[in-house]
Formats: structure tokens, C-alpha cells, sequence
């Protein structure tokens, strides 16, 4: 990996816009604005989905959105099914909808109510799991497991964030007579305290392998960054402190970091250090992320599109697909990027840049591709 700064330039003001994986008022915040301004403007962009690439020298493309797939239309080349977390209306529980290859979808009811938007919800790295969080009086509810088993883990929490790649493995954060305290499950059961410490942040916005990524406010004017991340080993071992929150996270220890309309790629062994990308535009605000099974690229998605970042080339492909929240999925193969919009979802193929829209008539929460058979 070379060494140095990453510095994708994205515009706007600072401090308008963050995701983690966990009920943080700041991203709920802007997922409203996002959603409010989506909604007013879907139909206008429903008919003009395009592809800009963008590079030092880059070619610039075009593509057409294709016609919307049916219920059990396959789309050529796919090789996954997909979980969604749909809301069917208000008043009603939310479903989980199976879309397969063949064949009508199959819907499962989530006992949980609807998700205000102060909570979130994501599937695990198998999109079988699913975690979401709901607002009480006394603090956030996390309820996870598969949709037919779905139950409380925790409350009172501030976040949560799957295993990047190990199935149904979940942590979560607490804060308790001024103690940050981070809790793991693992197969969605009882969780175990596995790190407390006092004064370090309130926010757990990634999990693996190489350790935990705890987030907090800096606040304050003239500061020079609104976010300050601590990287942790995964035996509580603090191994640097960046600037910034950290948008996703993959199994090999790669960390995507944004701070102050800037992204970096850097590792949990090594934080201080990064890859650089130059020159590169993003189609505004980050609010979620997700790195490529492989790695080699990442997505993003703002409240004016979606961007796929190769980390080998450099190159970016910028997207006008608007997410209707942070969740983003790749296919298992890696070639498709799956994006949860206003109504349905966005399935991108990365190779020939066409977008196809499938279940256009739900409103979506969370996607996840699933291998045909089961991870």
C-alpha cells in the first residue's frame, strides 16, 4: 500500500453530514434532509440516470436506466438473491422481502414497528442478519437476528456496527456513569463487555478483525476536524487516534475515513498512514460507504448520487442514483452494487455502467445480496 495522505475532494460545508453504523443524531440529521429532498425530487430524476466517470484524463460515459425488472425478473449476470428491509406503510411492521432469481418474492414481518430516523438498520457481511435500532424514552433498543428470529440484544445503546466480514458477529457501544463500554455478540446472542474506558468517544462505527473504530465529537469552532476516531485493537489496545469517522471498513484491516470534505483509505494496523487519490470529484455529502469483496474498490453514496473509487487505477465513476438511505451491498462476485433508493432498489453493474431498478413500488430501508444457497 503507498504510503501518504488521500485526498478526495468532495464540497460543501464542513460538519453537513456523517454515517456510522449507529443512531448518531448528526446522521440522522442529514438522512432527513436527504430523504426530504429525494423524495420531492424522485420522480424529476427518475428518468435521466446517468453515469459520469471522472478521472485525471478519464473517459466520460454515459448510460440509460434500464426498464424497471419485475417481481421475478432475473437480471442477466447476477448471481445473488437479495434480503431488503422494506416499509410497507405507517402503522405496520416492517418486512423483509426475499427477491429471487424466479419466482414472486416472499415477504417476512419483522416484530418491530417502524424505524423513526434517529435508528438504523443493516444486514450482516452474509445478509441474512439483520440489526436495527429504535428510539425509546429510556435510549436506543437494539433488536437483531435472522427476520424470523428477531429479538432484543440490548438498550440503552448509542450504536452498533456488524463484523465486516464474519457473519452475525455485532458490537455495540454504552455509555455509563460517564464510561464508554463496548459490548460484542457473537451469532446475534447476549453480548460480553469486552473494553471500557472513560472520555473517549461515543460511537462504535466499525468492527473486524484488526479491532474497533470508536468515534466522537470534537465540537467547537476553529477545531480542525468536527470527528476524531480512536482506533482500537481488538483487545482494547489503543493503536492511534485520526481525524475524521470512518464510513466503512474491510475484513483486510482497510479503513475508509472521512473528515472535513476529504477521504482517506488507511489500515487499522497503520492509521497514520494512507493511499492518495487526486483529482477526483464525489457527488456531494458521504453518508454511508462499503468496500468491494475484494477490496480493490469502495462505493459511496451522498445525497446527490452514488461513487465507485478503484483503489487500484484511481479512477471514479460517479453515479445519479439517489439512495433513499446509508446501504449500499456488493454482489457476491463483486461486479454489482446494490443500492437501497427511494422506492425499490438501484442494482449497478459495474462492468457496462447499466442501472437497473427492480421493486420499484416499496419504499426501502436496507439491501444485502445473498448467494443463491446460503454464504
Amino acid at each position: 500500500m503507498p504510503e501518504g495522505g488521500i485526498q478526495v475532494e468532495l464540497g460543501g460545508d464542513d460538519d453537513r453530514g456523517r454515517s456510522s453504523s449507529g443512531p448518531d443524531g448528526g446522521k440522522a440529521l442529514w438522512l432527513l434532509i436527504g430523504l426530504g429532498l429525494g423524495f420531492a425530487l424522485s420522480f424529476l430524476l427518475s428518468s435521466s440516470v446517468g453515469q459520469l466517470a471522472v478521472g485525471e484524463g478519464g473517459p466520460t460515459t454515459t448510460s440509460t436506466l434500464a426498464p424497471a425488472a419485475g417481481t421475478g425478473t432475473a437480471i442477466p449476470g447476477f448471481p445473488d438473491g437479495l434480503n431488503i428491509l422494506v416499509s410497507p406503510g405507517e402503522g405496520r411492521a416492517l418486512e423483509v422481502l426475499t427477491w429471487p432469481q424466479q419466482g414472486e418474492p416472499f415477504y417476512r414481518s419483522v416484530p418491530l414497528g417502524d424505524i423513526d430516523l434517529a435508528g438504523t438498520a443493516h444486514f450482516d457481511a452474509s445478509g441474512q442478519f439483520l440489526a436495527a435500532t429504535t428510539s425509546t424514552p429510556n435510549g436506543f433498543v437494539l433488536r437483531s437476528g435472522r427476520p424470523n428470529t428477531f429479538g432484543v440484544v440490548a438498550s440503552g445503546i448509542t450504536s452498533f456496527a456488524w463484523h465486516d466480514s464474519d457473519f452475525a458477529d455485532l458490537a455495540w457501544s454504552k455509555v455509563e456513569d460517564d464510561e464508554f463500554q463496548i459490548w460484542v455478540s457473537e451469532d446475534a446472542g447476549p453480548g460480553e463487555l469486552v473494553a471500557q474506558m472513560i472520555g473517549i468517544g461515543d460511537v462504535v462505527s466499525a468492527f473486524g478483525d484488526w479491532g474497533f473504530a470508536i468515534e466522537e465529537r470534537t465540537g467547537g469552532a476553529g477545531i480542525s476536524s468536527p470527528f476524531r476516531t480512536h482506533i482500537l485493537a481488538p483487545n482494547g489496545e489503543l493503536r492511534g487516534v485520526i481525524d475524521g469517522w470512518v464510513v466503512a471498513s474491510h475484513g483486510s484491516g482497510l479503513l475508509l475515513v472521512e473528515n472535513m470534505d476529504e477521504l482517506r483509505v488507511v489500515t487499522g494496523d497503520a492509521p497514520e498512514d494512507g493511499i492518495e487519490i487526486r483529482e477526483t470529484e464525489l457527488t456531494g455529502v458521504v453518508v454511508g460507504g462499503e468496500f468491494s469483496p475484494s477490496g480493490d474498490r469502495f462505493a459511496v453514496t451522498g445525497l446527490d448520487g452514488v461513487s465507485v473509487v478503484n483503489l487500484e487505477t484511481l479512477n471514479v465513476t460517479n453515479h445519479s442514483i439517489r439512495a433513499g438511505s446509508d446501504s449500499l451491498s456488493w454482489s457476491s462476485d463483486g461486479r454489482f452494487l446494490l443500492v437501497s433508493a427511494f422506492r425499490g432498489v438501484a442494482v449497478l453493474d459495474t462492468r457496462s455502467g447499466r442501472i437497473t431498478s427492480i421493486l420499484d413500488s416499496e419504499t426501502t430501508r436496507a439491501v444485502a445480496a445473498t448467494p443463491i444457497g446460503g454464504p
